[in-house]
């Protein structure tokens, strides 16, 4: 389970955006069983991984061989050691002695003395000694001398584009403008347009606070100055809880839609929704296991647990804002082997993709429905099958989705162990073709449209702008988003 539209800074604890498995309609208040369970925090600063201590996921500096290691100089084992020149064993008869130290026959076994210490006969017994550690023979096993730091880090000597990084674009795309994100900026949504306003959450962690704010419009990007709307609704604002934000920030031009969960049963959670026009008419919606959100004429499409008073298991739920007060309904059937939600992502021409995440593939799936489906669910509140409908033929796992144009576009790759970080391949398009007045979709070919050639660049979130895909993109010049063309 990933979510849509998942741009996250720096600063901001995405603990669910990175998360390979899924939400499920059972749980406790415990973060984690083993540090298998943790891989939902995102990619860990360098040096450190996420271990699960006391059913809580935390960060632990992961073990490095290091100098003074007990095969390293200067142990028991090394030079001056009772083994070694000079020691009470051999004292009496060899270094140091009036009659013996320093002799020409006595030199290749009176190790340690002046003469003596760092012959190449002595070389590999006498580590340690002045003029022995760390030379050319011993640097194989002198941990921690700068002949053996370490592999040198490619992406420091690697050529970054300054919008794209080491990221390739595929020749049918260009790159559009480019701004830079804050580094507080968490994940970005975009208003219809033709004017595209931005906006974030900005977040402490998974204590708080936690408040939507304005990025200005685009490409004319800067974080507001306060905060628009506390995501947190009020019975989760004490000190003490831990909100775990969901990827998405949703805009149907009027309102902005974000969400969150919280450790427990059903994974208990909330929607925010904030009122740009009318501030006041603002509120939350209890949410459980809400986890991506889309929007279609008239309602926000949630995938998750639940919503308001409705409570099917994880499903496809729609929030109706052209009724008042809104309506809640269920409005799409996930399969049997959901085994937590998934991505949704809605293409120009109406299309949404809906997904889960698969207990049989144990990947994200997606499904593409035709908008006289979604209108007639909404309508009647009769749900639709979302496996009856074609499937996006992704051929791996994939972390992010977003509507580009007549098609979406889904983030590539997969968890890799130890760690479990996140390795991204590609992003890659599916266009969509509706037929039968918009009762039926064909979903073309995988079409690449951003590669990884090395990890040294990150697609670390896309978003729908207009007709166009909006990604950020983090590397050693720092967070920003860049706009993605398609080619006329």
């Amino acid at each position: 389970m990933k979510t849509e539209r998942m741009i996250s800074g720096r600063k901001l604890a995405l603990v669910l955006t990175t998360f390979a498995m899924a939400l499920t309609g059972t749980g406790c208040g415990d973060e984690c069983a083993d540090d298998f369970d943790c891989r939902d925090q995102g990619a860990p600063p360098e040096g450190q991984r996420y271990a699960c201590v006391e059913q809580r996921c935390e960060l632990t500096p992961i073990p490095v061989p290091d100098a003074g290691t007990g095969t390293d100089a200067g142990t028991q084992t090394d030079a001056g050691s009772q083994t070694d020149a000079g020691t009470t064993v051999d004292a009496g008869t060899d270094a140091g002695t009036s009659t013996d130290a320093g002799t020409q026959t006595d030199a290749g076994t009176d190790a340690g003395t002046q003469t003596d210490a760092g012959t190449t006969v002595d070389a590999g017994t006498d580590a340690g000694t002045e003029t022995d550690a760390g030379t050319e023979p011993d640097a194989g096993t002198d941990a921690g001398t700068e002949p053996d730091a370490g592999p040198v880090d490619p992406c420091l000597s690697a050529t970054y584009d300054p919008k794209l990084g080491t990221l390739q674009l595929a020749a049918e795309f260009v790159a559009g403008e480019s701004a830079a994100l804050p580094a507080s900026a968490g994940p970005v949504g975009v208003t219809p347009g033709p004017a595209y306003s931005l906006f974030t959450v900005v977040s402490g962690g998974s204590s708080g606070p936690h408040a939507l704010y304005s990025l200005g419009t685009w490409p004319q990007v800067s974080l507001g100055t306060v905060p628009l709307y506390d995501v947190a609704a009020p019975g989760d604002r004490a000190p003490s809880a831990m909100l775990f934000l969901n990827g998405f920030v949703e805009s149907d031009g009027q309102r902005v839609l974000t969400g969150y969960t919280k450790s427990g049963t059903g994974y208990p959670g909330s929607l925010a929704v904030y009122d740009s026009v009318t501030p006041a008419s603002s509120t939350y919606v209890p949410a459980p296991s809400n986890f991506t959100a889309g929007v279609v004429p008239g309602a926000f499409l949630i995938n998750g647990g639940g919503l308001d008073t409705v409570s099917a298991g994880l499903a496809i739920y729609a929030l109706r804002t052209d009724t008042t007060p809104f309506t809640s309904l269920k409005v799409g059937t996930l399969p049997a082997i959901t085994g937590g939600s998934g991505f949704t992502a809605v293409a120009t021409n109406g299309v949404a993709m809906l997904g889960y995440f698969s207990d049989d593939t144990f990947t994200n799936v997606g499904h593409a429905v035709a908008p006289a489906k979604i209108d007639a669910a909404l309508r009647t509140g009769t749900p639709f099958i979302v496996a009856d409908e074609p499937a996006l033929d992704v051929g791996s796992n994939f972390v992010a989705a977003a509507g580009q144009g007549t098609g979406v576009a889904v983030l590539r790759g997969d968890y890799v162990p130890p760690n479990y970080n996140f390795a991204g391949t590609d992003v890659s398009r599916f266009a969509f073709t509706v037929t039968d007045e918009g009762g039926a979709v064909t979903v073309g070919s995988r079409q690449p449209v951003l590669t990884y050639v090395n990890q040294c660049t990150r697609v670390t979130g896309m978003t729908a702008i207009g007709a166009d895909l909006l990604v950020s993109l983090d590397d050693k010049n720092g967070p920003r988003l860049v706009r993605i063309q398609q080619v006329q």
